[in-house]
């Protein structure tokens, strides 16, 4: 009896999923003003400059950064520098100090800066481990 309710609730699930799938297929065709090229080439075509696309790219990638380090407590912040360099500042529970690196984008000096904070952190951790014994 339980088997035949679960083999039920498969068959409905699975028949709703081929049923919603089919809906998306026929939204998620290709018409025929629609091309299938890549979006860089896209934008490019519109005339957007790649700076402004690589800048968004940038920027996305930061705040996303930013949110999983704030899942686990490490606060991250960014600033432009007058010679077109990035500056990102990381701090942690564990590390008394805010660790900062420059970078040519946010996203590498975000990079730069959990690198040095982690070796920083591993450091920290070994000369602790040293001390105990």
């Amino acid at each position: 009896m339980h088997e035949s309710g679960g083999s039920n609730a498969w068959r409905v699930a699975n028949q709703s999923h081929h049923r919603n799938t089919s809906k998306m297929d026929k939204s998620m065709s290709i018409s025929p003003n629609e091309s299938s090229e890549p979006a860089a080439v896209k934008t490019a075509k519109k005339g957007r400059p790649f700076s402004e696309v690589m800048e968004d790219v940038d920027i996305s990638r930061a705040v996303k950064m930013r949110t999983e380090y704030g899942r686990v407590k490490w606060l991250l912040s960014w600033y432009p520098q007058e010679d077109d360099f990035w500056l990102a500042r990381l701090s942690c529970p564990n590390y008394p100090e805010t660790v900062e690196a420059l970078g040519q984008s946010r996203c590498l000096a975000i990079d730069s800066a959990t690198r040095h904070m982690l070796d920083m952190l591993h450091k920290q951790a070994n000369d602790s481990c040293m001390k105990q014994s």
